[in-house]
C-alpha cells in the first residue's frame, strides 16, 4: 500500500477503530506495515500515528492467548 492508497484508506474509513477491528488479521498486518513505513518518512500522512497505535493494539489483542476467564472458567 503506497502513501496515496494509505491516505485514501484512512480518509474514507468513518471509524478507525471499527475499521481495524473488522479487518482480517492478514489485512491488519498489511495496514500496520503500510502505516509503519509511512511513519518512517519525512512527511507521514496526517493521523497515521493514531491509526498505527490503534492497529498495533488490535494486532496485539488478537495475538494474546485466550485467558480461562474469557470462557467463564474459574
Amino acid at each position: 500500500m503506497n502513501r496515496s492508497q494509505l491516505a485514501q484508506f484512512m480518509k474514507h474509513a468513518p471509524d478507525p477503530e471499527a475499521t481495524l477491528m473488522a479487518a482480517s488479521t492478514d489485512e491488519l498486518a498489511i495496514i500496520v506495515d503500510a502505516l509503519y513505513r509511512n511513519l518512517d518518512t519525512p512527511t507521514p500522512v496526517f493521523g497515521a500515528q493514531d491509526w498505527y497505535d490503534l492497529a498495533t493494539e488490535e494486532l496485539a489483542r488478537r495475538s494474546e492467548p485466550a485467558s480461562p476467564d474469557a470462557y467463564g472458567a474459574a
